[in-house]
């Protein structure tokens, strides 16, 4: 997905946010300590949530209040294996935790716990699928 709209906002606790989002507004990166200014760059789809809708998010995010992400997103695995587990761990709810293992039991390969930690390094959007 080729990013053509990015916002990025401030924080306090982990510095710039940068949500970056493809043609129909879908997102599809987020970076954390991004290096950009604060701001918007490129044009927007109707598809892109609002600057405030995004800073809301965010901001109930970082405190800890489980709530959707207010835009469309996808599950941004490239092979099946890292799309279940983008699903298994999707599907946490704020403040859960679960280990490698746990994550590579849910998504069908009780021994891949190293594959998993693989697969979330390479997580483009951690925030949304932390």
């Amino acid at each position: 997905m080729a990013i053509v709209y990015a916002e990025t906002i401030p924080t306090k606790s982990v510095g710039r946010v940068r949500f970056g989002f493809d043609a129909d507004g879908t997102l599809a990166e987020v970076k954390l300590r991004a290096d950009s200014r604060s701001g918007a760059r490129g044009k927007a789809s109707a598809n892109v949530p609002s600057r405030s809708k995004l800073e809301r998010w965010l901001k109930a995010y970082l405190v800890g209040r489980d709530q959707p992400f207010p835009g469309k997103w996808e599950n941004p695995g490239k092979t099946d294996f890292a799309r279940s587990v983008y699903a298994a761990v999707a599907a946490l709810k704020a403040g859960e935790t679960l280990s490698y293992g746990g994550v590579a039991e849910r998504a069908g390969s009780a021994k891949a716990c190293r594959a998993v930690g693989t697969a979330m390094g390479h997580n483009p959007i951690p925030l949304v699928v932390p």
